[in-house]
């Protein structure tokens, strides 16, 4: 009998070994699944737009925080949702609305503010006087780009979807579309990469609306804690035209692939 006593006695304490070392094992591996977490910052582009201008500030953004990035593609709409459920960190060209605020945190202050430009070759530029002389004609518009809401929304205008900025200016130089709506910060440094901006001009009539894009993070994200070191790098960026410089970059690039 004491025999089959500490046979049990020694079983029942290996059981309980096993059983912490288990667990600890088990607290281990999560907790560098949780540090994983943390420092790798995850974002989304749209799949057109993957090796575009938001990818470059994602990754300059995640280069200031010494952090790691995974970048996946995927829909605007799907973008802010993921955002707000916590499955994404960060998401970047966001235009403000106080309903946002509400399932948002906004980094302020805008990275860049841009504006909507009509262009038209420059024999042709003062045939748009105003808003219904758009009326008849081919607007070229970059697929997936997001214009200000009267344009986006009127259904009377002919729009023509265009690959890129540099597909547009090329289908404007030989006459395929009429004009082509797109930020005049972009546009006219696509045009001098291209050589071509003695060739084509903003037109007469220009609209009024501009685009501030934000930077947002999800409530849910180790991000939170890092706000104010966010604020830091907006501000600096916007001082070193960090961010002015990159735009400038990309559409030279673009214009002139390697």
């Amino acid at each position: 009998m004491p025999l089959l006593k500490n046979t049990s006695l020694k079983h029942s304490l290996i059981a309980r070994t096993l059983f912490v070392f288990g667990l600890a094992y088990y607290l281990l591996i999560q907790s560098q699944s949780i540090s994983a977490n943390e420092t790798i910052i995850r974002a989304a582009v749209a799949e057109e737009f993957k090796g575009g201008l938001q990818s470059h500030y994602l990754k300059y953004i995640a280069n200031q925080l010494d952090m790691d990035i995974r970048i996946t593609t995927m829909p605007f709409a799907r973008r802010i949702l993921e955002v707000q459920k916590g499955n994404l960190d960060i998401i970047v060209g966001l235009d403000y609305s106080q309903q946002r605020t509400k399932e948002l945190i906004f980094i302020y202050p805008a990275y860049e503010k841009l504006s909507f430009r009509f262009f038209a070759l420059n024999s042709r530029s003062n045939d748009i006087k105003n808003y219904e002389d758009l009326i008849g004609k081919i607007i070229g518009v970059i697929r997936g780009a997001q214009y200000y809401v009267g344009f986006e929304q009127d259904k009377s205008l002919k729009k023509y979807n265009l690959k890129s900025l540099n597909n547009g200016i090329n289908m404007l130089l030989h006459g395929r579309i009429d004009l082509l709506i797109h930020y005049e910060e972009s546009t006219l440094a696509m045009l001098t990469a291209l050589n071509v901006a003695d060739r084509i001009s903003k037109t007469y009539y220009q609209p009024k609306h501009s685009n501030e894009h934000y930077i947002a993070i999800s409530k849910k994200s180790p991000l939170v804690n890092k706000q104010q070191q966010l604020k830091v790098i907006i501000e600096k960026g916007i001082k070193q035209q960090d961010f002015i410089q990159m735009r400038l970059k990309h559409y030279h690039n673009e214009a002139f692939p390697e």
